[in-house]
């Protein structure tokens, strides 16, 4: 009785959350401002999806340490205490435009946080499903983890540029930690599926945006789950390899195309993934096509490991079908260097964040 409760507890919190949005987003100073070029929706909105989730998951999460008998689940704490202070540093970023180093900085901290509360989360072997384990020592594994953490955090804030994506992506990677894990795990992952259900009712309406609070703090708890289910041998590399493959591989291509274009990869620009669906077959479309693809890639990896190899293949093919850059976004490109050089320092937007040029 007491579990229904606490879930209720959670949803309803995200749901006020998500309702109140706008005095929320203007009290705080986290309003998505359009400006006609990258962030092209008509009205200001509000930034605070990612605070909607994770108050959820904050209240759910406080009530079962309460509820629970000594010792207390580690892997609860470290979750409770690193996503939530991630989320803040997300959270005043959309204020403010924190330096990426100090981000990355602060990212560390908090891995290093949930790492040393859960040491359950360092793996003593790489747990493949198609080649054999492999050891490796945790002075490799932990560097490793940091560089895999900062890697998925930003590419799921790059990929935050269209309505539905990111949460459809939470709600999907959610949906595989429930198929693949039990006991507190699972149920961490079935509240953050409700919760992502939720903001995602406001956000394809446009009502509400992630914000870096929910790109920094709810990615960064996926991540630990996911951390947690592979160190416990529930998941393999492969399937976890396929679960974020378009995000990190679309960071991956921005990182090495900006600076060969002389372009900073913090610059803001209308150069992911999901513009070049976008521009091939409409807004709406797009999306149903991207997340359809995550979905489905996703959940045949996660049931069938074996065809995760497969699945990477047909996910390479997919991606850079559309990845290719067009004369049109090179003449784009160009005159948004020109006009980055013309007027420094300003702010630009892209889909619900702000990217400093």
């Amino acid at each position: 009785m007491m579990s229904q409760l606490l879930e209720l507890a959670a949803f309803l919190t995200a749901l006020v959350v998500c309702l109140g949005a706008r005095p929320i987003g203007e009290r705080f100073d986290v309003m998505a401002v359009p400006d006609n070029r990258r962030k092209r929706h008509a009205v200001p909105t509000p930034q605070v999806g990612g605070l909607a989730i994770l108050s959820g998951l904050l209240v759910w999460m406080i009530g079962s340490l309460a509820l629970s008998t000594p010792p207390a689940n580690p892997l609860l704490i470290s979750i409770l205490l690193s996503a939530a202070g991630l989320g803040l540093v997300g959270f005043v970023d959309d204020q403010r435009d924190l330096s990426p180093p100090l981000r990355i900085m602060l990212l560390l901290t908090f891995m290093g946080i949930a790492f040393a509360l859960d040491t359950n989360l360092i793996s003593a072997t790489l747990n493949w499903y198609s080649f054999a384990e492999t050891v490796i020592s945790p002075w490799i594994y932990v560097p490793l983890m940091g560089l895999t953490t900062i890697g998925i955090v930003n590419s799921v804030n790059m990929a935050d540029g269209q309505n539905g994506l990111v949460g459809s992506m939470f709600a999907i990677w959610s949906g595989c930690l429930i198929l693949v894990s039990s006991g507190t795990m699972a149920d961490i992952a079935a509240i953050l599926l409700g919760l992502s259900l939720i903001f995602l009712l406001f956000n394809l309406g446009g009502k509400i945006f992630l914000g870096d609070c929910g790109s920094y703090g709810v990615t960064f708890a996926i991540g630990l789950l996911v951390a947690r289910a592979h160190a416990d041998h529930l998941v393999s590399l492969e399937t976890v390899i396929v679960w974020f493959f378009i995000p990190v591989m679309d960071c991956f291509r921005l990182m090495i195309a900006r600076p060969l274009q002389g372009r900073s990869i913090f610059q803001g620009g209308r150069d992911h993934f999901h513009h070049r669906l976008i521009d091939s077959m409409g807004m709406r479309w797009s999306a149903v096509l991207y997340i359809a693809v995550v979905a489905s890639s996703s959940l045949i990896a996660t049931l069938y490991p074996r065809f995760a190899l497969l699945c990477v293949c047909a996910l390479c093919a997919f991606y850079f079908s559309f990845a290719r850059l067009s004369e049109g976004e090179v003449e784009a490109i160009q005159e948004d260097a020109t006009d980055a050089e013309a007027t420094p320092g300003r702010v630009v937007s892209l889909g619900g964040h702000r990217e400093r040029r």
